[in-house]
């Protein structure tokens, strides 16, 4: 049986286990020397975001055990014509253990972190999805944009 509960600050252990484990399978060639930096500095921003209530996270557990996970991170941007008050969120981190996918998992927590949004007046939820995650995304209303441009900045040492 798969029950559903919010991660809190006692949960910043398993919150990075699952975020390494994602990256890694997200980034396969990914330089993993850096691994234990990048938990400190996730430790870091999880017990600020966590606290703030500005990160969320919903857990997916069978027998005791996290078998998937999901996260929003909510924040503000100026105001503009279609989102008059500027609330917006991040939708990342959701994964699910190779062996509990294809059951649904990912749909409950993805309608839970909507409904989240939802409850907060959230004017614009966006994320980033893989080929696999496409169809998913599409039933909760996402769609593909095609202005969004990034550029990756060197780390200042």
């Amino acid at each position: 049986m798969i029950t559903y509960r919010k991660a809190d600050i006692t949960d910043i252990p398993q919150l990075v286990h699952l975020r390494l484990q994602f990256l890694k399978e997200i980034y396969p060639k990914a330089d993993v020397s850096q691994d234990e930096i990048l938990k400190t500095h996730l430790r870091e921003y999880l017990t600020e975001h966590l606290s703030k209530n500005s990160f969320v996270n919903w857990f997916a557990d069978s027998e005791g055990k996290v078998v998937a996970s999901a996260g929003i991170v909510f924040y503000n941007q100026p105001p503009l014509y279609h989102n008059l008050e500027g609330k917006v969120a991040y939708i990342l981190n959701v994964y699910t253990l190779p062996a509990f996918r294809r059951k649904g998992i990912a749909k409950i927590l993805l309608q839970k972190l909507i409904d989240e949004a939802k409850t907060r007046n959230t004017g614009k939820v966006s994320l980033h999805t893989s080929d696999d995650g496409r169809l998913l995304y599409e039933q909760f209303g996402f769609v593909a944009g095609d202005n969004e441009m990034t550029c990756q900045l060197p780390r200042v040492q």
